[in-house]
């Protein structure tokens, strides 16, 4: 599978033509990491995103208890190469931290790329970045509507406990 064929794949960029998805492609940098290997872990500092090409990635957040001072990881979510995922998303943006770890569960190929790779093309190309952080935003919505479910949740059955 061609560069373009795989970005065509990917919602991030299933909106570009094939002018621009060869743009994006001549910036990513491929890859690889063994299985158990981590790809990031939550809270480091980081400016890429990563585009699954070949393998399984788990995403997962440190947990801790009041009584247990040690952390624990909680799985998210686990990526699939087969359905063409994106995570990193958060460090594209900006020399951000990351907010949950990222590692292998087998060997995988990843393709990625830079914040200023990202802000190079933007800015020479605006449709790209449109779309881009426009599939971007609609994919921290999605996170953030859940995130707020979950608090809500969390508080009424905490309210419940406490009564």
């Amino acid at each position: 599978m061609s560069n373009k064929n795989f970005l065509q794949n990917i919602k991030l960029f299933s909106e570009l033509s094939l002018d621009e998805l060869g743009i994006v492609s001549n910036s990513l940098k491929l890859v690889t990491f063994r299985a158990g290997e981590t790809i990031f872990e939550e809270d480091s500092a980081g400016n890429e995103l990563f585009l699954l090409f070949e393998g399984e990635v788990c995403i997962s957040k440190k947990t801790s208890f009041i009584d247990n001072q040690s952390d624990i990881n909680k799985t998210l979510i686990t990526l699939h190469s087969k359905d063409f995922p994106f995570f990193g998303e958060v460090g594209l943006l900006g020399k951000q931290l990351r907010t949950a770890t990222a590692k292998a569960i087998t060997d995988c190929k990843l393709y990625s790329i830079n914040h200023d790779q990202f802000v190079k093309i933007i800015k020479e190309h605006h449709h790209i970045g449109v779309v881009v952080l426009w599939e971007i935003s609609q994919k921290l919505a999605q996170i953030l509507e859940k995130t707020d479910s979950d608090i809500l949740k969390l508080t009424t059955a905490l309210i419940y406990a406490l009564r």
